[in-house]
């Protein structure tokens, strides 16, 4: 073949390929027109709206509380002098970020013993029709527990009252010094405050030394490689270069409303390692992101929960991540400062049947007393609560069908949530906060039916548009038969509650040995219930690491009693949504007054060195455990 021949069968070929290529494209075209033609007869044929396709309030049991039983769970917001708002809005342009809410913190970042309460805010949301008013204060707010129990704000004296448009927050002692710093995660720029131990907050977040635009949600702190200084793990949801996510999203029978993730796209979640201890630092707190070289950079994710401590039985800390509409991911630590994803592998990306479900809140607990930590996920409504059971080889199983948790949970849109013993019985419960993003009565419609629609609209009664999102919460208790009974009388006041509740933090605000829960919601007040439902033994357990004596977050701590039997629990006071909760490691023991000792598994050190056992101590009580004044285990208990 000459090499006139050559090129010119060169030429036939491509004209040819070309020609493939167009005529691929005009059946694809064809074949489009044919599925939107299809798709638009559908949607024609649909029952009236007056007759929805799905009605949450259906799903929903039907309560009857009885008018002389005591409530378990009782609102004191107003005796304890709270009067936290979430300040949001105008709504009208359905900006994105108001139908997520904003977290709250229990901390004593005074360190008198009691508890203090931190609440986060957000305040305009971008291009709204008309303002808040000159007089709204949009601050996070700081409130100190008096002697007296009850709450003072002291957010203008702290410093502490953050002006960026809020979501999840986290506290840790990042410069190890003993006190709670606390860190907040916004849409666009996050913060970072320092405590100074005179009762005052100091703004370092150009220790992050990043300019950043992420929509940041969660955060956790977790000292990733063991090097003794805690690292901040930031979880983003979604990134809208185009509309800035102020737009709403059309839904079968005509409804608007906030759009779902993949409306948007996805994002990476961010890892900074705490380098305040370093040389270089001269003292001075610290931070480097390290997202791209420790891998998190490789998978892409809508973001909403985390729940960071050692899944898989190395002692070395992992990540989980609640995703929304996609897998969840579960960053495996290689302990050279890397992590590969692994959900699938290990079971936590999907539920039992196969199918990816909208993520928002988790928590961990060791729901079968077998010493291995095990996950519980809320969801959006028509999906259930699910329960991933570990096991000693780091995998997981949906153990959710027929423990009670998927009947109790299906018609809520589930967010925060933990795993906790209110009641003292020795078995975990499950309280789980809810709040709609799609109104119930609209009957619960399919998104993407229509597409974008930028509007501005001015919506002067916030009360009554809140409404529309309002949902019930849920208290489940646990069973010896390792199932859980949704309990109206238990949930007193919690489960009464009408509102579009967000994130639950968790802790002991009038240290009688019981956690009481606190929850935020969307354009309302926030409310604080006292636990009244213990009444067996219990143990408080404070762990502290390191010269500073800081919370040991992270810390494993193990009570085995006189019958060989064991009751493990975490430090994880970042787990359930948006929240920071009690640092300190609660048990709930029954009848047990029989401890025979009290072994920690300490999150940092070298892992041959970091068990110790300690001697046992009258159950009722606080107790504080510092790290090196135990007995060295030199085998993992």
């Amino acid at each position: 073949m000459t090499a006139d021949s050559s090129n010119s069968f060169v030429d036939w070929r491509r004209a040819g390929a070309i020609a493939g290529v167009l005529v691929l494209a005009a059946l694809a075209w064809i074949q489009m027109g044919r599925v939107r033609d299809r798709a638009q007869r559908e949607l024609a044929q649909r029952p009236d709206p007056a007759v929805p396709d799905y009605d949450c309030l259906q799903e929903r049991p039907q309560r009857v509380r009885s008018q002389t039983a005591p409530p378990g769970l009782v609102d004191i917001t107003k005796p304890l002098g709270i009067d936290f708002r979430h300040i949001v809005g105008p709504p009208g342009t359905w900006f994105m970020p108001e139908s997520i809410g904003a977290g709250a913190a229990v901390l004593d970042y005074d360190q008198d013993g009691l508890q203090d309460l931190y609440f986060v805010n957000c305040g305009p949301s971008p291009g709204a029709v008309g303002s808040l008013g000159p007089a709204v204060d949009y601050r996070n707010r700081l409130y100190r527990q008096t002697s007296s129990g009850q709450f003072q704000d002291v957010t203008d004296s702290s410093g502490l009252g953050d002006t960026g448009y809020g979501a999840g927050v986290a506290v840790g002692d990042v410069d190890n010094d003993g006190l709670p710093d606390v860190f907040i995660a916004n849409y666009t720029q996050d913060s970072l405050y320092r405590n100074t131990g005179q009762g005052t907050f100091e703004n370092i977040t150009a220790a992050l030394q990043r300019t950043e635009s992420d929509w940041g949600a969660a955060a956790a702190f977790v000292d990733y490689d063991r090097d003794g200084w805690l690292d901040l793990l930031v979880v983003n949801y979604t990134a809208d270069p185009q509309y800035g996510h102020s737009v709403s999203c059309g839904f079968s029978h005509g409804l608007v409303s906030y759009c779902g993730p993949h409306k948007f796209q996805p994002t990476i979640d961010r890892l900074y390692h705490n380098e305040t201890g370093s040389a270089e630092s001269g003292g001075q707190v610290r931070f480097r992101d390290v997202t791209e070289a420790a891998g998190l950079a490789k998978v892409t994710t809508f973001g909403f929960g985390a729940v960071c401590m050692d899944l898989t039985g190395d002692e070395w800390p992992d990540l989980f991540i609640a995703n929304d509409g996609a897998p969840n991911r579960l960053w495996v630590n290689q302990r050279d400062g890397t992590f590969l994803e692994e959900a699938t592998l290990r079971g936590t990306a999907c539920n039992q049947a196969g199918h990816v479900e909208a993520g928002m809140g988790a928590a961990a607990g060791d729901v079968n007393a077998d010493g291995i930590m095990d996950l519980l996920v809320t969801h959006l409504t028509k999906e259930t609560a699910t329960l991933y059971v570990g096991n000693r080889d780091g995998l997981f199983q949906d153990r959710t069908p027929g423990c009670g948790i998927d009947l109790a949970s299906r018609g809520h849109t589930g967010w925060g949530v933990s795993l906790l013993d209110l009641n003292h019985d020795g078995l975990l419960d499950i309280p789980i906060v809810n709040g709609l993003v799609i109104p119930c009565h609209s009957g619960f419609p399919f998104h993407g039916e229509d597409e974008f629609q930028v509007r501005k609209e001015r919506i002067d009664n916030t009360e009554e548009y809140w409404r529309a999102y309002h949902d019930e919460n849920v208290l489940l208790l646990g069973s010896a038969d390792g199932r859980w009974q949704a309990d109206e009388e238990a949930g007193g006041d919690f489960v009464a509650a009408q509102t579009s509740g967000r994130s639950l933090a968790c802790g002991d605000l009038d240290n009688d040995g019981d956690p009481d829960l606190i929850v935020t919601s969307c354009g309302t007040t926030a409310r604080c219930y006292r636990n009244d439902l213990a009444a067996g033994n219990w143990l408080l357990v404070k762990t502290e690491t390191g010269a500073g004596g800081r919370d040991a977050i992270g810390a494993r701590v193990i009570l085995q009693f006189s019958d060989g039997s064991r009751r493990t629990a975490c430090c994880l006071p970042q787990s359930s949504y948006l929240a920071s909760s009690d640092s300190r490691v609660h048990f709930g023991l029954g009848a047990r007054t029989d401890l025979q000792s009290i072994t920690v598994v300490w999150p940092d050190g070298p892992v041959d060195q970091c068990v110790e056992r300690f001697a046992a101590v009258p159950v009722n009580q606080q107790i504080v455990i510092r790290r090196g004044t135990g007995q060295q285990v030199e085998q993992k208990p």
